[in-house]
């Protein structure tokens, strides 16, 4: 099984960091708005004070996109991700997930006893029928009167 560089893994931590610090940056907007709204007038009561920055939650979401990208690139690689439009690169780069789906697939089937149900044959129980002596109907072997005239067997 192939390996993920090295430089793949750090990219792609990179990108998880960069969506952890811009959700951090998201919502310290909504703290910094409920401690606006529990005193809306500053430290001496009326004096206006200026309110929370939204700039913080733009630079937030900016950052949780730019870092999902990054992160797309660092789990699939620049050629996996699309980036570099190189079919055998982007084989190369996908191979460790194709190698970790296929390994998933068979695992599945060794699993599934699908090989014994199809080359062995099934027994089937042998069935005997009594030709009745007044119509001739064939009834089962356990029948004491005949399905179709009704006389005694």
């Amino acid at each position: 099984m192939s390996k993920i560089s090295s430089e793949r893994k750090a990219t792609y931590y990179v990108g998880l960091g960069m969506i952890v610090l811009g959700f951090i940056l998201f919502i310290s907007v909504f703290f910094s708005m409920a401690s606006f709204m529990s005193n809306p007038f500053g430290e001496g009561g009326f004096g206006f004070s200026k309110g929370p920055s939204f700039i913080n939650a733009i630079i937030g979401i900016i950052l949780m996109i730019v870092g999902s990208i990054v992160m797309n690139i660092g789990a699939r690689g620049a050629a996996g991700a699309g980036i570099i439009l190189d079919p055998d690169k982007a084989r190369e780069d996908l191979k460790p997930y194709s190698e970790a789906t296929g390994g998933m697939i068979n695992d599945v089937i060794s699993n599934i006893d699908v090989v014994d149900k199809i080359t062995t044959p099934r027994s089937e129980k042998e069935v005997i029928k009594i030709k009745c002596r007044n119509c001739g109907s064939l009834n089962d072997e356990d029948a004491k009167y005949c399905k179709s005239c009704g006389k005694e067997i």
